[in-house]
């Protein structure tokens, strides 16, 4: 019993490292969206100023580079719901095996007050049956 509860305690510390793993990916992902916003609003201030604006080099580049950190963006979020499904599903599994080492905890705590139970009975019946047999002893004596 106490190598499966022993297997579980395993388990659940893998778990724990899996839901931490998540939570650094989400927010890793959520670090380099901020980064792209970062980088469209200054593309769209450039734009805005005006300055250079007339130069259609300039508009085309522009223009290139908010389509591609458009496209980021949208990978980036593809991405992020991905790690959220698996993040919020290895929190469900975090719970349950953080409740299946209670029970297994609980029942290898119940084994153990039963077995010392049955060792105090036995040594109460081992004491009573030698005090029988002396007492026997003395009066077949008398």
């Amino acid at each position: 019993m106490k190598k499966k509860t022993h297997e579980i305690a395993r388990m659940l510390k893998i778990q724990q490292q899996l839901c931490l793993l998540s939570s650094w990916l989400l927010q890793k992902l959520d670090g380099q969206a901020e980064e792209l916003v970062e980088r469209e609003e200054r593309v769209l201030t450039a734009l805005a100023k005006g300055d250079l604006a007339q130069q259609d080099r300039f508009i085309r580049n522009a223009a290139q580079r908010l389509k591609t950190i458009s496209e980021e963006q949208a990978e980036l979020t593809v991405a992020r719901a991905k790690v959220e499904t698996e993040y919020t599903r290895q929190r469900m599994m975090l719970q349950v095996m953080e409740r299946r080492l209670a029970r297994m905890r609980l029942s290898d705590n119940r084994s153990h007050e039963d077995d010392r139970l049955i060792e105090l009975l036995s040594q109460q019946l081992g004491q009573q049956a030698q005090a029988s047999r002396k007492f026997r002893s003395i009066s077949c004596q008398s």
